[in-house]
């Protein structure tokens, strides 16, 4: 997949974000009929970690990432579970990686890593939207879950990237 613009996805997020309620079920029933494994993956994935209101955010970002996604991969293809789990490992062991590093280095290593990820607009995106959503403390979301959250879906990102 090409890398994504920030107006591009802005413009996609926008689309997507001013649908009705009444719209939403078929954008569920949209990712279960072309991407099952994305799906069961969002659903079940976190469940041990993430309490509802999490689990419901993750939802909602892995549905968004599929929106903006699908229009720009020319193929049609599916996603299938051995992928997400390689990615997910992969970015797991990333996550273990940059809690050891000092502090001093932990944000220029971030950096380093995020300057030469190829979707870093679209990921960045995604790790402003949780952080603004986790600062209203009535949204649910708890800061020591962001990261988990940015694993699972970098997953996706780095799933439909290869793409």
């Amino acid at each position: 997949m090409i890398p994504l613009s920030l107006e591009l996805i802005n413009d996609r997020w926008k689309l997507i974000e001013n649908m009705s309620l009444e719209e939403v079920p078929d954008l569920i029933t949209d990712l279960g009929q072309n991407q099952p494994y994305i799906l069961t993956y969002l659903v079940a994935t976190g469940s041990d970690i993430l309490n509802e209101k999490e689990r419901e955010m993750l939802l909602f970002l892995g549905i968004m990432v599929w929106n903006i996604s699908k229009h720009q991969i020319s193929e049609q293809i599916e996603i299938s579970s051995e992928e997400l789990i390689y990615f997910e490992r992969k970015n797991i062991l990333m996550l273990e990686y940059l809690s050891g590093e000092p502090e001093n280095d932990f944000f220029c290593t971030v950096e380093r890593i995020m300057s030469r990820y190829h979707q870093h607009s679209f990921l960045k995106y995604i790790i402003d939207i949780l952080m603004e959503d986790s600062r209203d403390e009535s949204c649910g979301i708890r800061q020591e879950n962001i990261g988990m959250i940015v694993i699972y879906i970098k997953s996706l990102i780095d799933c439909f990237d290869t793409y």
